[in-house]
């Protein structure tokens, strides 16, 4: 190549903010760009053009192919409209400076006489570039703070999740799709695996559309259902914002859901339903046990067993169910109070906050209307409009179903004391006719395995076990805290009975403690209602026991054997020196066993005191 003469390639560079506001059109940086090259007397060789991308983007597809001819010997100059055409980077101008060098070719910038020529064009270059670099992080910064203050206004920047929809920019919870997600957390804590809720779903055609287990996996793993957002997360540095949006579920549930993740990648099984899947942990190693399951080839019956494979030992799951009966019989009954009554409880407390289903069914009939029109004016195709008119359908069939729900609930009349008076008829009821209560207790052998499956995976964390001398031992049953705290919340939004396991009597038997602190007027109107809907079958019998500074409470029974049914925190005066205890106890002087003897006689005869559970 002739080194007198000057063969230039021209670059040029927009982002879509720039050519809208400062101008810098290409086809105008061409145009200035040929004259000047005419008036340097340069050949032009080629036009590189890069459109709507950032000068920090190294992998600029026009900006690559010149440097390639540039080391390739087909130009020896480049000419670009101004220096930050080419880069805004200290680094990259240092990178740039220096493959020209090598390969004998000049920058020539015809805005800002940034040029290679002279060692003042070059520390200009070096000044103009450092001055750019400096203006695009303080750009970034403010960029950066801008968005974090919309962040943590609820302006989130990514597309709607399932569950949620847009008002005023903000991200609010979507009365239509919300339950769907709430309903993924609750599936997986029941033991579905990303499969099976998906399947589950399509099944039902839920949102007339194909649910995949990618997709149920990414709602489990996203943030926002609790309420919290990361920005950035794909990338090395990210920010996390708590409380950002309104949750869907709780934190304690959320995090269930990744430590229910975690055990499911060490071993899930697929072939059969175990009642405790990854819920035995063994108290000598700390491991959960894996399940295994044997058929007997004569009889086709299942076994199931759980191995640890660290310490090899293994349980039947026989044993274990019979160890813990009570305590699935406790679940099943905490499953109905919730479902049967709780629920209702809640909906008909809701009314204050009662959602406008009416609005949303019209919004759809909107859509329905506009997208009826687009097709008729041929702007949508028939698959398409198709597949609109189903999703606008369900969407519609199922406002309609939660509308009429509410109304039903409009009918309902629960108090906070009635709910009470259920959970304390049902302890009566139990301890008045225990042959009864066994019995339904055992009768959980013959309860659907699934069904099982499912109350022991939505309420237990784990069960700690042992064996000793081929013997099973329950240690401990960790419930789960999502389920807890879900408990807890109710109580103090709704008044629904959350008992504190504050007092133990005796016999070291759990003592009912609501939270609320009632009037001793209030405590005996609780006691009458109690007594009212028992009927004349059961004797009951309130106590009311001084407050003090001692960790046993000692108060005179009225008769042989009597149980503490509840106790309630009592305060007229609102202070402590006003506070007593009101002790609901159930009289058991006459309750038989089947040989005609007193049942309870050698249980509960010296009852006549409660303690803190912690002293």
């Amino acid at each position: 190549m002739n080194e007198e003469k000057k063969i230039a390639g021209i670059y040029k560079r927009v982002s879509s903010d720039e050519q809208a506001i400062k101008g810098f059109s290409l086809p105008e940086q061409e145009e200035k760009l040929r004259e000047f090259c005419k008036f340097k007397d340069y050949e032009i060789y080629k036009v590189y053009e890069d459109a709507g991308i950032s000068a920090k983007n190294d992998k600029r597809p026009a900006y690559r192919e010149m440097m390639q001819d540039v080391k390739d010997g087909k130009i020896n100059v480049i000419v670009a409209y101004k220096l930050d055409r080419l880069t805004r980077s200290v680094y990259d101008i240092e990178k740039l400076m220096k493959t020209v060098n090598d390969y004998d070719c000049d920058i020539d910038c015809m805005a800002d006489e940034s040029n290679t020529t002279t060692s003042n064009g070059r520390m200009v270059m070096r000044i103009m570039t450092s001055v750019s670099q400096n203006e695009i992080e303080k750009c970034s910064e403010r960029t950066k703070f801008g968005m974090m203050g919309a962040i943590k206004s609820g302006h989130i920047p990514t597309r709607n999740p399932l569950g949620y929809k847009r008002e005023n920019k903000k991200l609010v919870p979507d009365p239509l799709t919300k339950d769907i997600a709430i309903r993924v957390f609750d599936l997986y804590l029941e033991g579905k695996s990303h499969q099976a809720i998906a399947n589950i779903f399509n099944k039902e055609n839920i949102l007339n559309k194909h649910w995949y287990d990618s997709t149920i996996q990414k709602i489990l793993a996203n943030e926002i259902y609790k309420g919290d957002y990361v920005n950035g997360k794909t990338k090395k540095k990210s920010t996390y914002f708590e409380n950002v949006v309104e949750p869907l579920v709780s934190k304690e549930k959320w995090d269930d859901c990744q430590e229910q993740k975690t055990r499911n990648a060490r071993h899930y099984e697929r072939t059969a339903t175990y009642l405790f899947t990854n819920k035995l942990k063994c108290s000598k190693c700390g491991n959960f046990l894996a399940g295994v399951a044997t058929t007997k080839a004569k009889t086709g019956k299942k076994y199931y067993y759980y191995k640890c494979s660290s310490c090899k030992t293994t349980f039947k799951e026989k044993e274990l169910e019979e160890k813990l009966l009570d305590i699935i019989y406790e679940l099943f009954k905490t499953e109905e109070l919730i479902n049967d009554y709780y629920t209702p409880f809640i909906k008909t407390k809701l009314e204050k906050e009662e959602i406008d289903y009416q609005k949303e069914i019209k919004e759809l009939d909107k859509q329905l209307d506009r997208i009826k029109t687009a097709y008729i004016k041929g702007i949508v195709k028939l698959e398409d409009f198709d597949k609109e008119l189903k999703q606008i359908e369900f969407q519609k069939q199922d406002l309609e179903k939660k509308q009429k729900e509410q109304k039903q609930f409009e009918n309902l009349s629960f108090t906070a004391d009635d709910l009470l008076i259920i959970n304390d008829y049902q302890t009566i009821t139990n301890y008045s006719n225990p042959q009864n209560y066994v019995n339904k207790v055992f009768s959980l052998k013959t309860v659907d395995r699934n069904k099982k499956q499912k109350i022991i995976s939505s309420y237990i964390d784990f069960i700690e076990v042992e064996k000793k001398n081929n013997k099973i031992n329950i240690l401990n049953v960790y419930f789960r805290d999502s389920y807890l705290k879900e408990m807890l919340n109710y109580n103090l939004k709704y008044k629904t009975p959350f008992n504190i396991p504050l007092f133990v009597d005796n016999y070291n038997i759990n003592v009912p403690l609501n939270r609320e602190i009632k009037t001793k007027k209030d405590a005996i109107s609780y006691f009458e209602k109690l007594k009212n809907t028992l009927g004349k079958d059961y004797n009951l019998n309130l106590y009311f026991v001084d407050f003090s500074d001692k960790l046993t409470f000692e108060f005179d029974i009225k008769n042989d054997i009597e149980k503490i049914i509840r106790v309630i925190g009592v305060n007229d005066k609102y202070d402590s020196s006003g506070l007593k205890w009101g002790v609901i106890t159930l009289d058991l002087t006459d309750i038989k066993d089947p040989n005609g003897n007193q049942l309870y006689k050698d249980y509960f005869k010296k009852l006549d005191n409660f303690k803190y559970q912690n002293a």
